[in-house]
């Protein structure tokens, strides 16, 4: 009796039915992967976009924090009564105090070193003179390198352009670039980076048009 019952409920058209919509046919497949492509698509250049947004807030906000402090130094240099083309040399540098940390200035009043015995000329300038700068003047700086090898352990990595500097009575010095780092290979080409010129002590952020 029980068994005549249970092949006539499984026979029924509406059971077959139902056994026939548990699973999604290969067109209603295709036509999902379609449709998530399409809203990939869509979603992806936001994403990108607000990707590319975060980083210039970033190093926007690193490089702003830069420029304030050594214009801070360097108004704490001329408050002290000194003026351009002061020594340079390890003997006979001019140094700052600024809250407790020493800095020594290059010949047109900007910070170029912390070591007391590096020469400060702002034609003579070395990574590490600039890592220096970067990780004192920067109330908590981000961790940096000056060595490319190591650019995938770091937020910033440091390189000097020689010559590029500013022109102050036909004189000209090096660059300190300071590059967020978003690629980590060893020969990335800097996208986004900021420069800090040893002449006149501009700070110039530079990164891809986002328009």
């Amino acid at each position: 009796m029980n068994t005549t019952k249970l092949t006539l409920l499984m026979s029924h058209p509406s059971a077959q039915g139902y056994r026939r919509s548990k699973g999604f046919t290969l067109i209603e497949l295709v036509i999902v992967i379609i449709l998530l492509g399409l809203l990939a698509a869509a979603a992806l250049p936001r994403l990108l976009s607000a990707t590319d947004e975060a980083e210039v807030a970033s190093l926007e906000g690193v490089a702003g924090g830069f420029s304030t402090g050594v214009s801070i130094a360097h108004a704490q240099w001329a408050a002290d009564g000194n003026v351009a083309g002061g020594s340079t040399s390890a003997a006979a540098k001019i140094a700052i105090n600024l809250d407790g940390k020493v800095f020594y200035m290059n010949e047109y009043g900007w910070p170029a070193n912390i070591n007391s015995g590096d020469d400060a000329a702002a034609n003579g300038q070395t990574a590490d003179e600039c890592k220096q700068v970067f990780d004192n003047i920067l109330q908590s700086s981000p961790s940096s390198t000056v060595n490319s090898g190591n650019r995938s352990n770091n937020r910033y990595f440091i390189s000097v352009v020689a010559g590029a500097g500013g022109s102050i009575a036909g004189e000209t010095g090096d660059v300190c670039r300071y590059e967020l780092i978003l690629n980590s290979s060893a020969a990335a080409t800097e996208t986004h980076y900021f420069d800090y010129d040893l002449v006149d002590g501009q700070v110039t952020v530079i990164y891809p048009d986002q328009n």
